[in-house]
């Protein structure tokens, strides 16, 4: 990967961070409150 620092790498990389923590707390609130 090379180092381009234009803005719509960054923003397409937090938008995929922040799909993957919702994804993640969503899963954990799902599991939690199956059990």
């Amino acid at each position: 990967m090379s180092k381009s620092s234009s803005p719509r790498s960054v923003w397409s990389f937090i938008i995929k961070v922040i799909i993957t923590v919702a994804t993640a707390i969503g899963g954990l609130i799902g599991v939690q409150s199956c059990m």
